[in-house]
């Protein structure tokens, strides 16, 4: 299903971002990982042939990112999907410098909204029959798929996490509007909303937050990064075909 196809990960080189590239590169993907680490953790040699590494790319800088894009295209002139998974999570209250506000929104939202639509221009001028077929009736299908990186918090509120909550809303905002403004030329836009999941981004959330999570959890666990990566994998592929602008929860009944 994804053999001989090419993908976008953001925040590919730890984490959720990391787990949705090996799991890509593992179903015979070639993966454009972009993240702001210099370097790459070891990928079996196996798949690593199909792996290109984009570093010290900050996306909420547009001008980056759409270097980096122009540089992607270069590589793989055919991009089937984009999964924007760079995010961050600062301390942030009424207490906290706004710097912090700043940032998180920037990173999450930001950087979301310039990836994503750099994506969603490079399928509109690749694919310019889209627009006329869409006017006459006749809606393309699996010209791409974008899946943005959510969380819980784009559902609920979470203490101690205002920013964070704040931008994962928006998050999912954009999702729903996307797929509403690129459904029609091809292109699906959902968004998987994971719970807290072991990866190194819990280090920054509130003391107490893990163990007060997994008591609220019925399966008393965090999520496994694998198994955000297979929720994705299943939203870029075909078997999802008429799945748009949906939030898909991955949080082990926490609701």
């Amino acid at each position: 299903m994804h053999a001989g196809r090419a993908y976008i990960v953001t925040g590919g080189s730890s984490g959720m971002g990391l787990a949705v590239v090996k799991k890509l590169l593992g179903l015979s993907a070639t993966v454009h990982a972009i993240d702001k680490a210099g370097q790459m953790p070891t990928i079996s040699s196996a798949n690593s042939d199909r792996l290109h590494f984009h570093p010290n790319i900050d996306v909420s800088s547009h001008e980056k990112v759409t270097k980096t894009f122009e540089s992607i295209i270069q590589q793989s002139p055919v991009i089937s999907g984009l999964v924007n998974c760079a995010g961050i999570i600062l301390p942030s209250s009424i207490l906290e410098p706004v710097e912090n506000f700043n940032k998180v929104m920037a990173v999450n939202v930001g950087g979301t909204w310039n990836v994503g639509t750099t994506y969603l221009r490079y399928v509109l001028e690749r694919h310019p029959d889209t627009v006329r077929s869409t006017k006459e009736g006749s809606v393309p299908e699996g010209i791409g798929s974008l899946v943005n990186i959510g969380s819980t918090a784009s559902l609920f509120g979470g203490p101690g996490i205002a920013s964070y909550c704040a931008s994962k809303h928006a998050v999912l905002g954009l999702t729903r509007t996307w797929a509403k403004d690129f459904g029609g030329k091809g292109v699906r836009v959902n968004c998987v909303a994971p719970g807290a999941t072991d990866t190194p981004l819990l280090e920054r959330v509130p003391p107490g937050f893990v163990d007060s999570y997994v008591k609220n959890v019925p399966l008393r666990r965090l999520a496994r990064s694998e198994e955000i990566a297979n929720t994705v994998a299943f939203l870029l592929s075909d078997d999802s075909s008429y799945i748009n602008g949906q939030v898909i929860p991955v949080e082990g009944g926490f609701h």
